[in-house]
């Protein structure tokens, strides 16, 4: 595997940008305990000769993925693909949550929690991959925020993920980040009143119940950076105001120091939290110099 160079990184976001809008085609998919998500699926190219898969989950919130997301995403990588993507269960089709749990259904804050993300997330790609299991050469990760969390610790967990593509998110748990938002003190104090009613749905702090905070509060992405050996990008924007910049920076530091290489790290001047400026935005280029690593090689 090469090394991942900021040379390379900057020759493939300089790539011009294809503009058409893909139309996503939803779908539903059952688990093996009875619930059931939907999905929506992209087709770029050739059906019958693609080589090329690329999975995405969801952040925070009750957001129907195919509303803008996947379009987006196929737009920006602008490569040959079969992009899919899936959603939380209980999403509505059409919804958008807004990363915020206050407005989504009960039912969506019962499954909200991060065991839940990952098995399900894993029983679909399993299930993806294993109608045509000798068929694709590039098997891509996306995630978003919340989502990147989720994808890296998926990819950890499997052997035919190649790619992963990281926005905004690094390698600090949920207490360091908001600790650094509104200060460790005022932390604390929410951690205690989530610890004394750790399973409430009804009660709400900074957008999300109790039993949400309750698991999320000390999981610790970096293991899960710092396990991977496949190629892994992440984007951030430098006024990221729900994700300190700081964190993917740790992963770097982290990464280099246990003699890794396999990790870019791309931070956008003036961005936000969905690498968006005031006056325009690095989303498309940087999915775009992505795609392109994927499709030539590059990025390996």
């Amino acid at each position: 595997m090469t090394r991942l160079k900021h040379a390379l990184i900057a020759l493939l976001l300089s790539i011009p940008l294809a503009h058409a809008e893909p139309v996503a085609t939803p779908g539903t998919f059952l688990f093996d305990d009875g619930h059931a998500s939907d999905f929506h699926e992209i087709i770029v190219g050739d059906p019958d000769t693609i080589d090329t898969i690329v999975f995405t989950y969801g952040g925070s919130g009750c957001t129907d993925l195919g509303v803008d997301w996947l379009s987006t995403l196929a737009r920006g990588m602008a490569i040959d693909a079969r992009y899919v993507s899936l959603n939380k269960r209980h999403v509505r089709l059409g919804e958008d949550g807004k990363g915020s749990s206050e407005h989504c259904t009960r039912d969506f804050n019962a499954h909200n929690l991060p065991h839940r993300w990952w098995a399900d997330y894993m029983a679909f790609i399993t299930r993806q991959l294993g109608d045509q299991p000798a068929r694709w050469k590039n098997v891509v990760l996306v995630g978003g925020s919340e989502g990147g969390e989720v994808a890296a610790r998926v990819a950890r967990s499997r052997t035919d993920v190649t790619h992963l593509l990281v926005i905004g998110r690094g390698g600090w748990g949920m207490r360091d980040i908001l600790g650094s938002i509104i200060g460790p003190d005022a932390v604390e104090d929410a951690w205690r009143a989530i610890a004394n009613d750790p399973d409430s749905l009804d009660t709400m702090w900074m957008g999300h119940p109790h039993r949400y905070w309750a698991e999320t509060f000390d999981r610790d992405p970096l293991r899960d950076f710092l396990a991977l050996d496949i190629p892994v990008l992440i984007g951030f924007g430098e006024r990221d105001l729900s994700n300190p910049v700081a964190s993917a920076q740790d992963v770097l530091r982290a990464a280099h120091a246990a003699g890794k290489r396999n990790i870019g790290l791309v931070v956008y001047p003036a961005a936000d939290h969905s690498l968006h400026t005031e006056t325009g935005s690095h989303l498309l280029e940087f999915l775009g110099g992505a795609g392109r690593g994927i499709a030539t090689g590059e990025l390996d």
